[in-house]
């Protein structure tokens, strides 16, 4: 089903008319839309674990160097045959042991399928949390991202991202009082974290 982006936009107009920064802040982000991924489900998930802990700018750098071992830069769960060949490409990028043994399970549980798009697509997102946990490397973060930006569910609010975290206080401070954000911005509240995340760039400088 098609997501009307500019209808969630103006709904979080309304919900924040109450609150002057957040509501400017919006305003001057515009429509935000969630782009559908153009990796796979265990790439993203690569991606993610890579992105633990480090800037954007850095993790980045090392995401294009692990699509460079890949033709056209697009990696892949099938492009990739087997264990050995991603320690290598894993080592080589430069990545910490202890997140080259956190990939490196997950392309186990991937390739035996017992976790694909599939199976969590249809789960709930506590049964979603709960599957995915289990597996070393990834915690509340990690389904965060995955399930606002993979699976696109809109009412998902990553509380443990440093980013959202100081934005909230900023505004905290800005209008001089603490506000409830997931009760105002339910059931859109991945959209709003996204919201939060570009305007971090202006009022966390």
């Amino acid at each position: 089903m098609k997501i009307d982006y500019e209808k969630i936009h103006n709904l979080l107009i309304i919900k924040s008319s109450k609150i002057e920064e957040v509501k400017y802040q919006i305003n001057k982000n515009g429509v935000i839309r969630l782009k559908k991924p153009k990796i796979d489900l265990f790439c993203f998930i690569t991606k993610t674990i890579i992105s633990q802990q480090i800037s954007d700018n850095v993790a980045q750098l090392i995401w294009n160097k692990f699509c460079s071992y890949f033709k056209n830069n697009e990696p892949s769960l099938k492009k990739i045959t087997n264990i050995n060949f991603l320690k290598s490409v894993l080592l080589n990028i430069g990545i910490s042991e202890r997140k080259i043994s956190y990939i490196t399970n997950f392309y186990s549980i991937s390739k035996s399928n017992l976790i694909n798009k599939r199976v969590l697509e249809k789960k709930s997102e506590s049964d979603f949390r709960d599957l995915l946990k289990k597996n070393p490397g990834i915690g509340e973060w990690t389904c965060d991202i995955t399930l606002i930006f993979f699976f696109q569910r809109l009412n998902i609010y990553p509380k443990n991202d440093l980013v959202i975290e100081k934005a909230k206080k900023k505004l905290y401070e800005i209008e001089k009082k603490k506000i409830n954000f997931d009760t105002i911005f339910s059931p859109y509240l991945s959209v709003f974290s996204l919201h939060l995340w570009k305007m971090s760039k202006r009022i966390l400088k």
